[in-house]
């Protein structure tokens, strides 16, 4: 998915230099130094023309050459860094993009460059933390960049085990109709829990990934045409496969809660001790109010996976709900919070349960932070379209 090429030059405009980056020295400047600036705006005119002709090694070189007059020229850098990652010297690009983000941290451009050049080179962990900081900041969506970006970022959370974040990406990729077979292939990946790179798949699971993959895409996308054909594929090429009956239910649950319920126990069977399976029928129970029903699913939730924020958001969600036991359900929506601070819902169901308990205080504090995290969700969801 490298295709945005140089065409990137041009987003450099959208983010203005900080002034450490202009190099603008105090004081009346000497004859020298009225010669070394004539020398760099020369170098730099020369290295911008060879650039448009795509005369990469001339270019490079007189970056170079400019970058020894002026170490803090971001442009240089930024300039210098595409060049190598379009020629594939990535190592070269890994150290010019790093003057970048040190020049100039608040550029998510520069992180996710670096990022992008630490991965060709095999160096997963640091390209995975560089990448999301990158997102993090804000990475501008640009012709081809964002998607290339994040393609990437998908594929190192998955790598790392982070399938939902990984799911995430691919499901916005799916909902904009760019799902093409890299997306299919990573959502694959994510929804079976491989935390391999495509590279790493072994030939024989590829075909199952991409099915998976496919069916996950049209039902994230909505394509009522396709689900059904999709679940149906998966079944009677999948039957006795961990993880395909509890991916079937959640991409059933709108259309046929039993159906769903009845495909999560069918996982229960392959896979006794599948968290989401449970903490997911545990859900379907509380929504129906039938709290008493949902109880031990929720438990088993917890007891199987209890790093999972799902997991305690459920059985706190059924013990408040349900009347089954008040302070534990808050100490359970308590341990949802603090292992995923930033999900909204948890903090809806925290607010409800201080609300029963009589904590007023605490009761506002959860709603005031579900609203500002509801809100943020909403500006992230108006600056996708």
């Amino acid at each position: 998915m490298k295709s945005f090429g140089l065409t990137l030059l041009a987003v450099l405009a959208m983010a203005p230099l900080s002034a450490s980056a202009q190099m603008t020295a105090p004081g009346k400047p000497s004859a020298n130094r009225s010669s070394r600036e004539a020398e760099f705006k020369s170098l730099v005119a020369q290295a911008d023309a060879a650039r448009s002709k795509d005369q990469v090694e001339v270019a490079t070189g007189l970056y170079r050459r400019a970058l020894q007059i002026k170490p803090d020229y971001v442009e240089g850098w930024w300039y210098l860094g595409l060049l190598f990652y379009e020629s594939d010297q990535y190592q070269d690009g890994t150290d010019a993009f790093e003057h970048v983000t040190r020049i100039k941290p608040e550029m998510a451009l520069g992180w996710a460059m670096l990022g992008l050049c630490q991965f060709e080179i095999k160096k997963y962990d640091g390209a995975l933390v560089h990448l999301e900081h990158a997102d993090q900041i804000g990475i501008p969506r640009t012709e081809d960049f964002y998607d290339v970006a994040m393609y990437h970022l998908a594929l190192l959370l998955t790598r790392s085990g982070d399938f939902e974040s990984a799911t995430q990406i691919a499901v916005d990729f799916a909902r904009r109709d760019k799902d093409g077979p890299d997306i299919v292939e990573t959502m694959g990946l994510a929804a079976l829990r491989k935390p391999l790179l495509p590279s790493e798949l072994p030939p024989l699971e590829r075909e199952m990934v991409m099915d998976v993959g496919r069916a996950v895409c049209d039902a994230a996308a909505r394509r009522a045409s396709k689900v059904g054909p999709g679940i149906s594929l998966l079944l009677s090429k999948y039957p006795k496969t961990p993880e395909i009956h509890f991916l079937v239910g959640t991409m059933e649950l709108s259309i046929n809660a039993d159906q769903a319920l009845a495909d999560w126990k069918t996982e229960l069977e392959i896979s006794p001790n599948h968290a989401r399976a449970l903490a997911c029928i545990a859900s379907e129970y509380a929504r129906r109010k039938d709290y008493q029903t949902a109880l031990p699913f929720a438990e088993l939730a917890v007891a199987n996976a209890p790093d999972n924020f799902i997991c305690h958001a459920v059985l706190g969600q059924v013990l408040t709900e349900g009347d089954l036991d008040l302070l534990r359900g808050i100490r359970e929506l308590e341990s949802a919070i603090h292992t995923a601070p930033d999900q909204p819902q948890a903090h809806f169901l925290l607010a409800a349960a201080y609300a029963k308990a009589g904590r007023k205080e605490d009761a506002a504090r959860e709603r005031a932070e579900f609203l500002r995290l509801r809100g943020k969700g909403d500006v992230a969801l108006s600056n996708q379209k």
